[in-house]
């Protein structure tokens, strides 16, 4: 994925509490990453779920290892 278009993404869901709050209702992680790549979409950030999935591995292995 371009990095900046998910960084873009990033950072309009940071601003925009409607879009925080539709992603917090999400109850699991399929849906959560659907949803994610449709709301981008929308936006004009294009990312594929399996790119989201691989940046959300990556942002939990670097948290736990803060945390090991």
């Amino acid at each position: 994925m371009p990095p900046d278009d998910f960084e873009r993404f990033r950072r309009l869901v940071l601003e925009d509490p409607a879009l925080q709050e539709a992603l917090r209702e999400t109850t699991d992680v399929p849906g959560f990453i659907a949803l994610a790549t449709q709301l981008g979409e929308e936006r004009g950030c294009h990312f594929t779920a399996e790119e989201l999935r691989e940046t959300l591995r990556t942002a939990r292995r670097e948290w736990l290892g803060r945390w090991v």
